[in-house]
């Protein structure tokens, strides 16, 4: 009787867990229920005139009701060995429901302690000792990853079983073995296909020369920093440009190597629009004769050309002239404004 109670609480179970499995994930997604198989060995009670130490097997199923704490319904089936001299074995098989709790996420070694009721069969010799029994039991425990697979854990625990079977018998059954959690790997995948649908990369439009046109729709590439385009990203016709760091040794026409890596840029300008044409015009402060600045403006003028015409640039579309120090554009009272004064200038023209 007490058996049949303890598997049919067992039953009822199952069936609630089925019914009510998809509202408590909605609420919960971090742990799963699980099933376990294990292998036993009881430490039986001397009163029951068996073996001390008796083999067997236990299955169970568990469902969460938090994070912690689950609940299980158990089935157990023992053999009690009575030897050869004392007749035939004792036979125990039954269920029932544990409350288990457990200290961690069981991804990890996580212990766990556990108490619950059932009933038990015993089937012995002679018949008349049969008898269908309440049982409750308290038990300590551990599970834990196994492989570093999310689904497969291993479990160990040991009970104490007090068996009213008779005037009553307590029973020591320790228990090792396997649990798998069920929907793990489906949830994960779900987590997966979500990151991939609702993550957003949002790319900001490419402006490479910085002329206010995207790469996307620039026809002319490679502007000139400070050159006005149209909507086409190219030049328009007729303005100057005052291009910076065209460096010159001192008192020199001779280009530094910084001027040079400068005007690889008016290189690549020249060769991407090649329907603008450019005068170069040599600047220089008013510290010195006037005659000896306007020759060194034009002999800088034509370096600069040299320059662009031995990187490809056809010689047709430039004029070099200098123009001393008569167009300043900042105060010669000062070593800044002299240093602005001495500049290079690409005047552009269109055809």
């Amino acid at each position: 009787m007490y058996r049949d109670i303890g598997l049919t609480i067992s039953f009822l179970f199952v069936c609630l867990i089925a019914g009510t499995s998809a509202s408590v994930f909605a609420a919960e997604d971090s742990v799963y229920p699980h099933i376990y198989a294990l292998g036993t060995a009881t430490n039986t009670d001397s009163d029951r005139n068996v073996d001390s130490t008796n083999n067997g097997w236990q299955l169970g199923f568990g469902y969460p009701l938090t994070e912690r704490l689950y609940i299980e319904g158990v089935y157990f089936d023992n053999t009690f060995e009575t030897g050869d001299n004392n007749g035939s074995d004792f036979y125990q098989s039954g269920g029932g429901l544990d409350l288990q709790y457990g200290f961690g996420n069981r991804e990890q070694f996580t212990p766990f302690v556990l108490a619950g009721i059932g009933g038990a069969e015993n089937d012995v010799v002679p018949d008349a000792l049969d008898e269908d029994s309440f049982y409750w039991n308290v038990g300590v425990g551990f599970v834990g990853r196994l492989f570093d697979l999310q689904w497969l854990r291993y479990r160990g625990e040991a009970r104490y079983v007090q068996d009213d079977y008779l005037d009553g018998r307590s029973d020591v059954r320790f228990g090792l073995g396997l649990e798998i959690a069920l929907g793990t790997v489906q949830q994960k995948k779900e987590v997966v296909v979500e990151k991939v649908i609702y993550k957003q990369v949002q790319v900001q439009p490419v402006d490479t020369d910085g002329d206010r046109v995207v790469d996307q729709y620039d026809e002319c590439p490679n502007t000139l920093p400070g050159a006005r385009v149209d909507g086409r990203g190219c030049v328009i016709e007729q303005q100057v440009i005052n291009i910076a760091n065209i460096t010159f040794e001192t008192g020199s026409a001779q280009l530094t190597p910084f001027g040079k890596n400068t005007l690889m840029s008016a290189v690549s300008f020249l060769e991407s629009q090649n329907n603008v044409n450019v005068e170069i015009a040599g600047h220089t402060d008013s510290v010195g004769a006037d005659t000896y600045n306007l020759s060194l403006s034009q002999q800088r003028a034509a370096s600069v050309k040299q320059f662009l015409v031995g990187n490809g640039i056809a010689s047709y579309r430039l004029v070099a002239k200098g123009y001393g120090e008569i167009s300043p554009i900042a105060s010669n009272d000062t070593p800044t404004g002299r240093a602005t004064n001495r500049r290079v200038e690409f005047r552009l023209t269109t055809r």
